[in-house]
């Protein structure tokens, strides 16, 4: 078959057009018009084929419609007769292979036949032209349904334990819970949690126990001695009334004896006596500790300076193995522990106490 350079260039002029038209004129030739086919089915192989677009061929259409005139004008950037004169030129070259060859392939359009009538007749391409909108699909299998299938009778083993599992777990409810909704969940949890645990409530009783460290003028109470009989009997008779002296010393009554003090307290007394803030172990849970394993002379003098300031519950404590100068008495461990917290905030001298339990 010989084959012409000018018929194949018609033909890439009329493949370019048809992807944005649905009918392009040659003139003086005919008419190329494209229409969607829908999916058929192939029932021997049972596959399913796609839509495609095939081409018609309307030898009747011979008005020019300006649209490969166009595109000629374009690709050859030439004037509109100059295309026009291209145009005729084609055509002459394709009605001149056919007389010759009998046939002319007309590229992914097509094949045209001509008889020895001179009749010419065309035969689309059975894969259609390119068409963008069916662009990836193509042919499938699938087998048709048996006679159980259709009614509804034969199910597979997959399908009988499914509908089993189903039955089974009719009278339960499955709900659905997000992985990052629970995870966000626990995350809120786990915060409000670790809130908790390093908070430090304060409430009023607490605040209340906490003021009595506060600075503030002590109340000292004095302890008269009872006077004995000599000192009774002695009794300057200018400074008595005479219903005094008249009574006699032996209706007196005699004083009661001093109480021995246990082996306990004779423990954290100092064997001088001299040191009145010596106090026996609070009946107190805790209390804060500001010195440890001083001398008791040193504790002594650090107790009364911490009165001055206004402690007025500071004092030595002694466990039988060291003097130690404690202040406070708190019945729970969060009021000491708020209150030794506060102490650490009033001076640096504060900052190395702790709480102990008593």
């Amino acid at each position: 078959m010989t084959t012409f350079a000018p018929m194949n260039e018609l033909s890439r002029h009329i493949e370019r057009l048809l992807l944005a038209h649905d009918c392009v004129v040659v003139p003086q030739f005919g008419g190329f018009v494209t229409m969607a086919t829908y999916a058929t089915r192939e029932e021997t192989e049972g596959l399913f084929f796609p839509p495609i677009r095939v081409v018609r061929f309307n030898p009747d259409l011979m008005e020019d419609d300006g649209w490969l005139l166009a595109d000629v004008r374009e690709q050859r950037r030439c004037s509109e007769s100059e295309a026009k004169r291209h145009i005729q030129h084609l055509v002459l070259n394709l009605r001149q292979q056919l007389l010759a060859d009998g046939q002319a392939d007309f590229g992914s359009i097509g094949l045209f036949t001509q008889d020895e009538d001179g009749r010419v007749s065309f035969s689309p391409c059975q894969a259609g032209v390119i068409t963008p909108a069916y662009f990836g699909l193509d042919a499938f299998a699938m087998p048709k349904l048996t006679a159980a299938q259709r009614s509804g009778k034969h199910r597979t083993a997959q399908q009988q334990a499914l509908e089993e599992e189903q039955r089974n777990s009719s009278s339960h409810i499955t709900i659905r819970i997000s992985r990052r909704g629970l995870k966000n969940a626990l995350t809120a949890a786990a915060i409000i949690v670790l809130c908790a645990l390093f908070s430090s409530p304060v409430d009023d009783a607490r605040q209340s126990n906490q003021a009595t460290l506060l600075p503030s003028t002590p109340a000292v109470e004095v302890a008269h001695p009872a006077p004995s009989a000599e000192a009774r009997s002695t009794v300057s008779p200018s400074n008595s009334s005479p219903a005094a002296q008249s009574v006699p010393v032996a209706s007196e009554q005699p004083a009661a004896p001093a109480p021995v003090p246990s082996a306990e307290e004779r423990s954290t007394v100092s064997p001088s006596n001299s040191s009145p803030a010596v106090q026996p172990a609070p009946a107190a849970k805790y209390c804060i500790v500001l010195a440890s394993d001083v001398s008791l002379k040193n504790a002594d003098r650090y107790v009364k300076l911490l009165q001055e300031r206004g402690f007025t519950d500071a004092r030595v404590y002694n466990n039988g193995k060291m003097n130690r100068v404690v202040l406070g008495n708190f019945q729970t461990e969060n009021e000491a522990y708020n209150m030794n917290a506060k102490l650490h905030r009033t001076s640096t001298e504060y900052a190395s106490t702790w709480v102990l339990a008593l």
